[in-house]
């Protein structure tokens, strides 16, 4: 399932890419060409402009321009065709003249037009579209064409200036290659990214889900063996109708003990699933933990003798802001582990101090203290030890997942240091007020 999510996110991530990529092409390659064109169009017009300004006359060949000489002048020689006009434009721009049929009058730089069909310019000239692109043998020009007042035989001349495109298109060509390998390439490397990146998004959420299944499982898995005996014991009350409650007593109080397990454990579990939501809503007034734990101590005490256990208090004054069901619950739980995994004779010390900006609770056991393989999970939901730490210390597991989110849900956190056979001790570190 998350592979296929995987493989979906990177989907879209390449389109959307690929997307942006080719707007962003399309609209630099469209830019540069029009940055490349109005250039082109700039130079022509330019050079039209500083053509008009010359003599009509240099637009016909020689023999059209010749003016008469008195047999006693000095021979002289007249100007090269095109001389000076041919020499204001620049050298990217070439300029030709022809008569109406098309035929090439002038052409100062020799530019090879064998292939262009001036014949078909001329006529868009005087429909009035100066504007032409024409491909010629080798390469593309574009053209401004215009009709002059100069003259042969009658008719009007045709003045063309124009300009290559090659370098205008080899810049066009070499940026659309760029813009399409790079493309390309980007999407192909997006591909790579956006499948560590989806795989990196969803671990998040496959923990979530993975956690998620395995809180329903354990739930599940708790919750059958007190609902098995609750029914096994009911299923013998009921065959025996005629009996009293004194001689079933001891259906009765198991099917009691484990209805106050599940009792216990179904509030545990609508503690951890609000607290995973965020849904719940805690108090915040100063609560003094010395003041707690020793309430706390006072309350756990007939359950400490009963063990033979000591309870040691050393309570200093420890103020902290937090909601004090939340924290009272927090000290009932290490408290009730501590005394629950120390043998008779053994002893229970709760400790609370101001440590610079943090205020502690310290909750040491001389109990069996826990194995080194297990101290790394002792915080997970519904991990357990009890085979490990002696017999009759059952419980649901839940306890310290609870203990820890409420330490760190008030800006805290909880740690623990075991030594197995010679105790557990835990410690609890939370902001200080004042």
């Amino acid at each position: 399932m998350f592979l296929q999510a995987r493989w979906k996110l990177t989907a879209w991530y390449a389109a959307a890419l690929a997307s942006i990529l080719l707007l962003v092409g399309t609209a630099t390659y469209l830019s540069v060409r029009r940055s490349l064109d109005d250039d082109v169009r700039s130079a022509i017009k330019t050079a039209m402009a500083d053509l008009a300004a010359f003599d009509p006359s240099h637009y016909t060949p020689l023999r059209e321009n010749h003016r008469e000489r008195d047999d006693d002048d000095d021979e002289r020689e007249q100007p090269a065709p095109g001389d000076g006009s041919s020499e204001v434009v620049s050298n990217e721009v070439f300029f030709v003249t022809t008569d109406r049929n098309g035929a090439v009058l002038l052409n100062p730089r020799g530019v090879d037009l064998e292939h262009i069909d001036f014949t078909a310019l001329v006529a868009r000239a005087d429909s009035g579209n100066s504007w032409n692109d024409v491909r010629g043998e080798d390469s593309r020009y574009r053209f401004a064409s215009n009709a002059t007042t100069a003259t042969v035989a009658g008719e009007p001349v045709y003045l063309h200036v124009g300009q290559s495109l090659r370098n205008r298109d080899s810049a066009l060509s070499s940026l659309w290659k760029v813009l399409a390998f790079g493309g390309l390439g980007g999407i192909g490397l997006a591909c790579v990214g956006g499948f560590l990146l989806a795989g990196r998004a969803l671990k998040p959420i496959q923990a979530s889900l993975e956690s998620q299944r395995r809180f329903v499982s354990d739930a599940s898995h708790e919750l059958r063996t007190p609902i098995a005996v609750v029914q096994a014991n009911n299923e013998l009350l009921i065959r025996h109708p005629e009996q009293t409650v004194e001689q079933n007593a001891g259906q009765v109080e198991a099917i009691a003990a484990e209805t106050e397990h599940m009792a216990r454990l179904v509030g545990d579990l609508l503690t951890l699933a609000r607290a995973d939501e965020g849904r719940v809503q805690l108090a915040r007034e100063a609560v003094d933990l010395g003041e707690l734990v020793t309430d706390v101590a006072r309350d756990m005490k007939a359950l400490a003798e009963a063990k033979g256990v000591s309870l040691e208090v050393a309570a200093r004054p420890a103020i902290v802001e937090g909601d004090s069901q939340r924290l009272r619950q927090l000290a009932l739980i290490l408290v009730d582990n501590a005394v629950k995994y120390t043998q008779g004779g053994g002893t229970v010390s709760i400790t609370t101090r101001k440590a610079g900006r943090r205020a502690e609770m310290v909750v040491t056991d001389t109990g069996v203290g826990i194995p080194g393989e297990h101290q790394g999970r002792i915080f997970d939901r519904f991990y357990r030890v009890d085979a490990a730490r002696g017999p009759g210390a059952a419980g649901t597991g839940l306890g310290l997942a609870i203990a820890k989110w409420i330490a760190e849900v008030h800006g805290g956190r909880i740690a623990m240091q075991s030594e197995p056979g010679r105790g557990t001790t835990f410690t609890v570190r939370l902001p200080a007020v004042g």
